[in-house]
């Protein structure tokens, strides 16, 4: 919430189509009704023709008193039907006894003519929704002959019958026999998904869409959804025994640098001792603005917290007011971590205790990060009453509205937060970044300029004026600046925009050019080495690891980013992007999808 424009996000800025072959129409529910109560054992050609076609030929089904099948009937098996007789022996109550005996006396003829009886007196039970009676008929007639249609009307009664097992053991041996019998995959994956088979059903979704020629998307709708389903149920899983651990340092420095530095709040010196000494070396170690020190400062908050035995202070205590700071910076370490639960916890002992605008701010961005804008916007008035000249209040409400897309109260807050605190660099840079999108660009640059001017030292500046020009199309000039954003990081004993700088190169020669691959890879493995807690150093590495064809690489970098990530949407997201490029794994060891693939692909190119 504290750092710069969100264009520094990857997920917002790069909506990268990781595809498992094709990912991702109508909802499942409805591809699973359509495919699954069609008529039983039509070919595929035939289930595609037109609505007009399939009335007529259910006419003439009703006439001659076929089943669901739409196979042509022999004149003895439509007599059995219509008359009552049955070609095959049946018992007392007319159920099928096709024993092996009988079956062993059979010409082949035979067994077509009574296996297409049983499959007909089949596909009668099953429209009149009888569907154990038509699993009988079903079997009787796989014991004449072994047809993926009788597997396939069989699976079709138990989905029915939400017995799904059985339905993947029936569509599995007709596909066994006809690997491209789509009708089947798509009902194999209807189970798989409901049985929370992921993998499986992504594997049968994707044999789909290459069976399609790429081109049936509802399909890679439900594709796209089972593999949301499958990457939260891991992110789910990984989150209950995950550790909570600090983000990367130029995460950490960008939301405190956006606040005014202090160092001896309530008087507190190097001299101080007990939980007053906790609290000024916790302080001292954030304004470090290293990794290794906003460890240290995690730690010591807590000391500071225990120390001034927080439970048992009232708003009267002589500590209140420093107990109150331990609370609020050890609130937005939890922030910070992503545990918004202990974060508002501590922020409300904080409120009890001796609140002051700081406080309120950061409620107010705890209140945002869970969209709760009304009270944020509530928490920053109390702030602004409390100390109307306080800038991080304007700052902080000025990024409130920018995110939300208010551009004119953002701008107007801003100002006062640069006019009040005029060595905020991120107000300046915000102020340019507003101008640009307001579309004067002219303006944009000369804001950029003054700020270079006033901040020369600042590898934020140039690192977000690269960005501005990178999507005015210059990439040379923006290449530029993140040159410039990176020597200056490089300089400087701390963080500021630490990796940014080469993520941002590297994702744009990346797409400018495929020569320049290998520069790409070299830049993003240089910003995952600088800044190892970088989410976006990796994720934006195994793009290109994908490309190169490195898969087993790329899977690696994409779980680490997931660990990393610090929102349930970025790693969902990254989780996404390894399990597709595991799957494309899976596809590509598939001999016959690999076949068609390539088949699809000879005929795209003529």
């Amino acid at each position: 919430m504290s750092g710069l424009d969100n264009t520094t996000n990857f997920f917002a800025r790069n909506r990268t189509a990781i595809a498992l072959t094709a990912l991702a129409g109508v909802s499942a529910a409805g591809a699973y009704y359509y495919y699954s109560q069609q008529q039983l054992g039509k070919s595929d050609s035939q289930a595609d023709s037109s609505s007009k076609k399939k009335k007529k030929k259910s006419k003439k089904k009703a006439k001659n008193g076929e089943g669901e099948s739409g196979a042509s009937n022999s004149d003895n098996t439509e007599k059995s039907v219509s008359s009552g007789e049955k070609l095959y022996p049946v018992d007392a109550k007319g159920v099928p006894q096709i024993t092996d005996d009988a079956v062993a006396k059979l010409s082949e003829k035979e067994k077509e003519e009574w296996a297409i009886a049983l499959k007909e007196d089949g596909n009668t039970e099953f429209k009149n929704k009888k569907y154990d009676e038509a699993i009988v008929y079903y079997s009787a007639a796989l014991k004449l002959k072994t047809d993926p249609v009788f597997f396939s009307n069989r699976s079709a009664c138990y989905a029915a019958l939400n017995d799904h097992e059985n339905v993947i053991k029936d569509t599995t041996e007709a596909i066994k026999i006809k690997p491209d019998y789509t009708k089947c995959v798509l009902r194999r994956a209807t189970s798989y998904e409901i049985l929370e088979k992921y993998t499986d059903a992504m594997f049968d979704l994707t044999a789909l869409t290459i069976y399609g020629g790429f081109s049936n998307k509802s399909v890679e709708q439900v594709l796209e959804r089972v593999l949301k389903k499958h990457s939260v149920k891991i992110v789910e899983a990984n989150l209950k025994n995950r550790t909570l651990e600090l983000p990367s340092a130029s995460t950490i420095g960008s939301f405190f640098g956006a606040f005014v530095q202090e160092t001896n709040p309530e008087g507190l010196s190097e001299s101080s001792e007990g939980a007053d000494k906790f609290l000024f070396d916790a302080l001292a170690n954030i304004n470090s603005n290293t990794q290794e020190g906003y460890e240290k400062a995690d730690t010591l908050f807590n000391q500071a917290v225990e120390a001034y035995n927080v439970e048992e202070l009232t708003n009267k205590s002589d500590a209140a007011a420093k107990a109150s700071i331990a609370l609020e910076y050890s609130s937005a370490i939890k922030f910070l971590k992503n545990d918004p639960t202990a974060a508002a916890s501590d922020i409300a002992k904080a409120m009890a205790l001796k609140p002051r605008p700081r406080t309120y701010i950061f409620r107010a961005l705890i209140n945002a990060d869970k969209a709760s804008f009304a009270e944020a916007i509530s928490d920053f008035e109390e702030a602004k009453r409390m100390d109307p000249k306080f800038p991080d209040t304007f700052y902080h409400l000025g990024q409130l509205y920018y995110l939300t897309g208010d551009l004119q109260k953002a701008e107007e807050n801003f100002t006062l937060a640069k006019d009040l605190n005029p060595n905020n660099v991120y107000a300046h840079i915000q102020l340019a970044c507003i101008t640009y999108k307001n579309g004067d660009i002219k303006a944009a640059e000369d804001k950029f300029t003054e700020a270079k001017l006033k901040f020369p030292t600042s590898p934020e500046i140039p690192n977000y004026y690269g960005e501005i020009l990178a999507d005015r199309g210059d990439i040379q000039a923006a290449c530029k600046q993140f040159d410039t954003a990176a020597r200056l990081q490089s300089a400087l004993p701390t963080y500021s925009v630490g990796a940014l700088p080469l993520i941002n190169k590297a994702t744009l020669i990346s797409r400018e050019s495929l020569e320049r691959m290998d520069e790409s890879e070299k830049l993003l493995t240089d910003a995952c080495e600088l800044d190892p807690k970088s989410e976006l150093a990796r994720i934006s590495l195994a793009q290109i690891k994908l490309q190169k064809e490195q898969v087993d690489e790329a899977i690696v970098l994409f779980e680490e980013s997931s660990n990393l990530a610090r929102t349930i949407e970025e790693k969902v997201q990254a989780t996404s992007f390894a399990e597709a490029t595991k799957m494309q794994k899976r596809i590509k060891n598939d001999p016959i999808l690999t076949k068609k693939i390539e088949e699809v692909m000879r005929k795209s190119m003529m």
